[in-house]
């Protein structure tokens, strides 16, 4: 899981980095930052919701 949640927050997020800057300058940043507050929050909710994600456990 933390390779995934790795992936995620440093080989995937820099591709975002130009649509939050525009963002950032047609809104300002407490739009853009509660969205991302929200898609952090649904992120997590989802991998609670996962029967899979919850019961994970590596092999013996």
């Amino acid at each position: 899981m933390s390779a995934v949640a790795g992936l995620g927050s440093l080989g995937i997020a820099p591709l975002g980095f130009p649509g939050t800057g525009a963002a950032l300058g047609a809104w300002g940043p407490g739009p853009v930052f509660a969205v991302s507050a929200a898609v952090c929050a649904l992120s997590g909710a989802y991998g609670l919701a996962v029967r899979a994600v919850r019961r994970a456990e590596l092999p013996r």
